[in-house]
């Protein structure tokens, strides 16, 4: 090699080590606005979701088979009258091949910032983690809604029936709440028609459940009740409890008012046998109840011993009250967040007076994801909110209530009769 060609190869080497200087603030600089947008982006779905909410539900009429819901729901999906759990069959198998997740984390992949790296965040969890992760945080193991069965048009008031795979907490988290993420972007860079996001297309109907990881949420409205002499209500004395959600405490629905107790279906322990005892609507409330009424910190047994719901406490008290009669749990249907396509399944609790006192007398207000709706005191605890027209439908019509938690509320005022409320 020549003089002259030794310089000008030198000289080369000199331009792409300064070019790759120039370009490495730029680069940076990129990395920083990305995850400024992500943050705020995630911000202004705090601030903004029940806009968002109402606007995706008025946008799917053609998808809310029951017009009286903000739920997406398809004929079957809400009984003609409230049903006890047992109507409801429950059903868990394997996932197959055309059921996995990788396809559809790729294809909302675009939206996750750079890290410090040249990489992007592999998953919308993954960039919740390193850029606004919640007090409230954990991958567990969860149920995953992959098929719902209607009852035959002959029989009506026949169950759904509900065949789940196992899944985990963050498969639904980055295949079913970006479609929120992607609204709150949208409507933020000025879009004013909803649903348009490609992401959301892409899915195609809000009921191909198999093509993200559908985690239901089990939600519950809970009404205390004090009976007269005659087994009705005395004075209208029916009462209701709801839960104002801490959006520093919470990764999904921050800043949002909702039914009590509500939480993901899942099972309590990671293990073989537990997968299939806990696929059970009445196991996962019993276990809400104690974490967000009576503040237990971790509703799961620990070093290895899993839970017994006829003996631990306060689990065996919850059945018994069931059981004997003093609490009862009924379905009241199953829908579709319209903003994130979430299934959401709303059950309500009716307890005596004398059981829900006895059995919640150690209650507080506040509990790890934000403050309970409590209402009056009682003389051994709260009595909570009277179950009047103006509480009911005002909380089932206010924007800022989560959609799944007017459903229940609308839902329990509907058949308040059945359920001896009035």
């Amino acid at each position: 090699m020549g003089l002259e060609t030794t310089v000008a190869v030198a000289g080369l080497l000199v331009g792409i080590v300064a070019a790759g200087f120039a370009w490495a603030p730029q680069r940076q600089a990129g990395r920083e606005q990305g995850v400024a947008l992500f943050v705020r982006v995630r911000g202004h779905l705090k601030g903004h979701r029940a806009e968002l909410s109402t606007a995706c539900a008025e946008g799917q009429t053609e998808h809310r088979a029951d017009g009286e819901l903000v739920l997406l729901t398809r004929p079957g999906w809400v009984p003609p009258r409230p049903q006890p759990l047992d109507a409801v069959r429950l059903t868990l198998r394997e996932s197959r091949p055309d059921e996995q997740l990788d396809s559809c984390r790729a294809d909302v992949s675009r939206y996750w910032p750079h890290g410090p790296g040249a990489r992007r965040a592999e998953s919308y969890s993954a960039a919740i983690e390193a850029y606004d992760r919640p007090g409230v945080w954990f991958n567990g193991p969860s149920y995953r809604l992959l098929d719902v069965t209607s009852p035959p048009a002959e029989h009506p008031g026949d169950g759904l029936a509900l065949t789940f795979a196992l899944g985990r907490y963050f498969d639904g988290l980055d295949t079913t709440e970006p479609l929120a993420y992607e609204e709150a972007l949208r409507h933020l860079k000025g879009g004013t028609t909803p649903l348009r996001g490609p992401f959301r297309r892409g899915l195609g109907s809000p009921f191909a459940l198999h093509r993200r990881a559908a985690l239901p949420g089990v939600n519950t409205l809970t009404v205390r009740v004090e009976n007269g002499g005659d087994g009705r209500p005395e004075n209208g004395g029916a009462y209701f409890f709801m839960h104002r959600r801490d959006p520093g405490k919470v990764a999904l629905a921050m800043d949002t008012t909702h039914v009590a107790p509500a939480g993901e279906f899942q099972p309590h322990a990671d293990v073989l046998p537990v997968w299939r005892s806990d696929l059970d609507l009445w196991h996962n409330t019993m276990r809400e109840y104690a974490e967000e009424f009576l503040g237990a910190p971790d509703a799961a047994g620990s070093g290895g011993v899993t839970l017994d719901y006829a003996r631990d406490a306060p689990y065996a008290d919850f059945a018994r009250a069931v059981r004997d009669g003093r609490a009862r749990v009924r379905f009241l249907g199953l829908g579709l967040d319209p903003l994130t396509w979430k299934p959401e399944i709303c059950l309500v609790c009716v307890w005596d007076a004398a059981a829900f006192d006895e059995i919640f007398a150690g209650m507080g207000e506040h509990n790890e994801e934000g403050v309970l709706v409590v209402g009056a005191r009682a003389d051994d605890g709260y009595r909570g909110v009277p179950f009047t027209a103006e509480n009911v439908l005002g909380y089932a019509g206010h924007p800022t209530t989560l959609p799944a938690g007017r459903a229940c509320l609308t839902l329990a005022w509907r058949w308040r009769h059945e359920l001896g409320l009035v």
